[in-house]
């Protein structure tokens, strides 16, 4: 696992890096690329976390519906940006950065649900500062350019690095609980005798 987060953390960098020292249209490709192939690292990272996953009841459902409400997305997205694209390239780039961030989204969604711990919050976190970042990058570059959308498209993608690093500080020194996080444990505490008490509310 340890190979698995420092290939990640490379390959962020070498997309950061084609993406500020830009020289051209490879330069822009060969960072998407980049972005693209540390996503699929991240869901690497959650595969085996899906090992242990019970889809249970509503969790089942829920996903599924938020799986169909995604794919159709994408599938508008598709229809809408496929005519902006010059160069098949960059939009086969397109498809697949929309479908890994997809799957992404998904498996993290599924883990989250599935075991609330705070390391599932913060990888649910990460991964979707990485997609909003993702959306607006794409919203500049091929609808309408606004100073504002590329000034939180990189505040996005700087917090969902620093989430990144948080998750892998957590896993590796154990800072963290694998135990469900139970929001009634925050609150009075009670006991059998002051729940048997009658109240009147009238």
């Amino acid at each position: 696992m340890a190979n698995v987060f420092i290939l990640t953390f490379l390959v962020f960098f070498i997309g950061d890096a084609f993406s500020v020292f830009e020289f051209g249209e490879l330069s822009s490709k060969l960072s998407k690329i980049s972005y693209l192939g540390s996503y699929v690292l991240l869901i690497c990272v959650l595969l085996g976390k899906l090992k242990r996953v019970k889809f249970e009841g509503l969790v089942t459902v829920y996903l599924a519906v938020v799986l169909l409400l995604n794919s159709y997305f994408l599938y508008i997205l598709y229809g809408v940006a496929k005519n902006n694209f010059v160069d098949h390239a960059n939009l086969l780039i397109y498809i697949c950065h929309g479908i890994v961030i997809i799957a992404l989204t998904y498996f993290s969604f599924a883990v989250y649900l599935s075991r609330e711990t705070a390391q599932s919050i913060t990888f649910l976190l990460m991964v979707f500062c990485f997609a909003f970042s993702d959306v607006l990058h794409y919203i500049c570059g091929m609808y309408v350019y606004f100073w504002v959308f590329e000034v939180f498209e990189h505040m996005l993608h700087i917090a969902g690095l620093f989430l990144l690093y948080k998750y892998v500080y957590d896993h590796h020194t154990n800072n963290y609980s694998d135990k469900r996080i139970h929001l009634s444990k925050y609150g009075i505490p009670t006991t059998e005798k002051l729940r048997q008490i009658p109240v009147n509310l009238s």
